[in-house]
């Protein structure tokens, strides 16, 4: 069954990233919620998909600044900028997440993907928790700390280069395509290589439909109650 992956949560109806989305995309039905992961300079995981904080209110990036500096902003809706630990806590055992690892301007953070893999080990969520990034070093360094962690290549437009090459050499089990890279070639390829195929970011009706037709795994989209009723039309009944 297609999963129904809520981009930033429920995001095209709550601002993204923040508890208030995720609580949404939970009540909606949603199979998954997707997250961006940042470090910021004493060591914490926060989620927020840019790293600037400029548009919050703030400054610099937030690899540049403490933990209690990027607390202090407003997510949207007078939210906080939310933690892993937050998030894992608050939401954890009730619906997977995909931990979407970023790197800064100047790189990869340093020891983000072993505190990343270690805050979903501690809480027994390691199993169905799916890490994904765009950047080859950043998943060759989660495979290196957590050989048991799930995996899968975030590909853009700007570089689709070489895709099921990167995909074998990194061992991932799946490959995260942006939308208009999908056709029944890539879909096809990626089911016999053993990969599953989740696409970004699908909203309108007509991308879901011509999407699931090609047989993907799972469309990331910030609406996740309509891609929920665009499935129920289908016949397709949540497991």
């Amino acid at each position: 069954m297609p999963r129904v992956i809520a981009h930033r949560g429920a995001s095209g109806t709550l601002p993204e990233n923040t508890l208030p989305a995720y609580e949404l995309a939970c009540e909606q039905q949603a199979d998954m919620i997707e997250v961006d992961l940042h470090r910021t300079r004493d060591g914490a995981i926060v989620i927020r998909h840019d790293a600037e904080l400029e548009p919050l209110g703030g400054r610099g990036d937030i690899g540049e600044v403490l933990l209690e500096e990027v607390r202090a902003l407003d997510a949207g809706g007078g939210s906080p900028v939310p933690t892993l630990d937050e998030i894992l806590d608050g939401f954890g055992a009730r619906i997977p997440f995909n931990l979407e690892l970023k790197q800064s301007e100047a790189g990869p953070y340093p020891g983000m993907e072993a505190e990343a893999a270690q805050a979903v080990t501690a809480r027994g969520l390691l199993a169905e928790t799916l890490f994904s990034s765009f950047y080859d070093p950043v998943l060759a360094a989660l495979a290196e700390v957590s050989p048991a962690s799930r995996r899968a290549l975030l590909v853009s437009r700007r570089y689709p280069h070489e895709m099921f090459a990167r995909a074998a050499k990194l061992g991932v089990e799946a490959v995260n395509p942006e939308r208009p890279l999908v056709d029944s070639e890539l879909v096809e390829r990626a089911h016999g290589e053993g990969l599953a195929v989740y696409v970004f970011t699908v909203n309108e009706p007509d991308d879901m439909h011509r999407l699931l037709d090609l047989g993907v795994d799972g469309l990331f989209t910030d609406h996740p109650a309509r891609m929920r009723a665009l499935l129920a039309e289908r016949g397709v009944a949540r497991a």
